[in-house]
């Protein structure tokens, strides 16, 4: 009623927002969420990689190889293994377990900074 009343139809309340109109330039999928977006299944794998790198610059390492290792189990429960890129994706997934995991242990053990493992070491870029 309220909408109704001081916009009109719905599309006078949409209208209002930018991103609601056909021509916005997506910038950051951060930003907004869209139906695209969430019609995506991929996205629940895809949203924990995401967090989990967001854990390791944090230094929280226990945490990100624990998501890390639940996106691998959904992404191999839902990818087509005859697909090259999806195996390529699951092994990068793993390989950050691993790198998680050895961080973590490094901190634990509170190991020389000589023997502190690099990404390099499990096939990830140091970057």
């Amino acid at each position: 009623m309220l909408i109704k009343e001081h916009f009109g139809d719905p599309g006078g309340l949409t209208r209002q927002f930018p991103y609601m109109k056909s021509t916005f330039q997506w910038k950051s999928d951060d930003f907004i969420i869209s139906a695209e977006k969430l019609a995506n299944p991929n996205n629940k794998y895809h949203g924990l990689e995401k967090l989990a790198v967001q854990y390791r610059n944090k230094g929280a390492n226990v945490l990100a190889g624990d998501l890390w290792l639940i996106a691998a189990g959904w992404r191999r429960n839902t990818m087509d293994p005859s697909d090259e890129r999806h195996m390529e994706a699951l092994q990068f997934v793993l390989r950050n377990v691993e790198y998680d995991r050895a961080m973590a242990e490094w901190k634990k053990k509170k190991l020389a900074r000589n023997a502190m493992p690099y990404p390099s070491l499990f096939g990830l870029s140091d970057a």
